[in-house]
């Protein structure tokens, strides 16, 4: 092997590493690691479940992080609890680790006519489809951890 494949062939395990900052059973995508749950849970014990893993309800901040968790979900035929709720205020629409709004400016991917509040009772958001909608919190659904993958740097 010349000198220039090996260089070659080391950068390039090199990255493999340090793209891969993600614990076993977890994914890779962007800055995160995702964790999609084979169990159900409702809403809020999948939130203390993700705490338990250290990270936290997923909270979808782009077409493109929207996308790659559909495409993931849609493999695995379910649909999963994000971090998405209105708990403290209907239709105030909450993250519920960051506490961030999700406002008119944020990405949203709400089904048609989502969300409603059907029966009054529906106050925490999952994914199906690549799409979003409301549902009871007590309900039993997989749910997607995130957590950061450790390669952003604080400078400071």
């Amino acid at each position: 092997m010349s000198p220039l494949t090996t260089v070659l062939l080391s950068l390039l395990l090199l990255g493999f590493a340090a793209s891969s900052n993600c614990p076993d059973g977890w994914v890779h995508f962007g800055t995160s690691c995702y964790h999609f749950s084979h169990d159900t849970e409702s809403m809020p014990v999948a939130d203390l479940v993700c705490q338990h893993l250290d990270g936290h309800l997923v909270e979808i901040e782009s077409s493109e992080e929207n996308t790659y968790l559909a495409s993931k979900a849609a493999a695995l035929k379910a649909s999963f609890w994000t971090g998405l709720s209105d708990m403290q205020q209907e239709s105030v629409w909450l993250w519920y680790d960051s506490g961030r709004h999700l406002t008119s400016t944020s990405f949203q991917h709400w089904f048609p006519n989502e969300p409603n509040n059907a029966g009054m009772d529906e106050n925490c958001a999952y994914i199906s489809s690549g799409s979003w909608n409301d549902a009871p919190c007590h309900l039993a659904l997989h749910y997607i951890c995130e957590k950061d993958d450790g390669s952003s740097e604080i400078v400071g």
